[in-house]
């Protein structure tokens, strides 16, 4: 496995990592062989942007036994109270979604953490009305997870996973961005 070294932890991340997206769909025999495959051939970072709650509790019997070796991006605004994948700007429903990822995954920890669904102004807004935001900065300096983040790149806002490739870029320019940040 080839990895990159993050340039400002200094971890050690594969450049192939699992995306768990419809992994939950599989019987857990066969997700917990396939998340165990991945990890014997050297992969360490998964992404928890998944379709369904189930994922959470099968990576957390397969590889919760390893977790310090692996590395947890964790979407803060994903809501999985349904069973299936939704998204909140809502306080209360973000905390008890991290409280209950980070026991379904055997954890105390989130690695990495992305602001989800942060797609228009209103968005942005509401994270910070609502106490997210500051929720999400908490859990940082408490040493739960890296910062949340989002990139002002240029002219508009860019989403990346550390360093690769623009992945999305919002309809929200950087300076509006920055506006909106700075409005406290």
């Amino acid at each position: 496995m080839e990895y990159r070294i993050h340039p400002k932890t200094g971890d050690k991340i594969s450049v192939i990592g699992v995306g768990t997206g419809p992994i939950f769909e599989a019987p857990e025999r066969e997700a917990a062989a396939a998340l165990a495959c991945a990890y014997e051939h050297g992969v360490n970072y998964l992404d928890f942007a998944t379709a369904g709650a189930g994922t959470f509790p099968y990576v957390g019997a397969a590889l919760g036994s390893v977790r310090r070796e692996l590395f947890y991006q964790i979407h803060f605004g994903a809501n999985y109270e349904s069973g299936e994948y939704g998204w909140t700007t809502d306080l209360d429903t973000v905390k008890r979604q991290v409280d209950w990822q980070l026991k379904e995954l055997r954890t105390d920890y989130i690695d990495f953490g992305m602001i989800h669904c942060l797609d228009e102004e209103r968005d942005w807004r509401a994270y910070q009305k609502n106490g997210v935001l500051d929720y999400l900065l908490e859990l940082n300096r408490n040493g739960q997870t890296t910062t949340a983040y989002v990139d002002v790149n240029g002219q508009y806002i860019d989403f990346y996973y550390e360093g690769e490739e623009q992945l999305y870029r919002s309809h929200t320019t950087a300076e509006e961005f920055r506006q909106l940040v700075h409005q406290n």
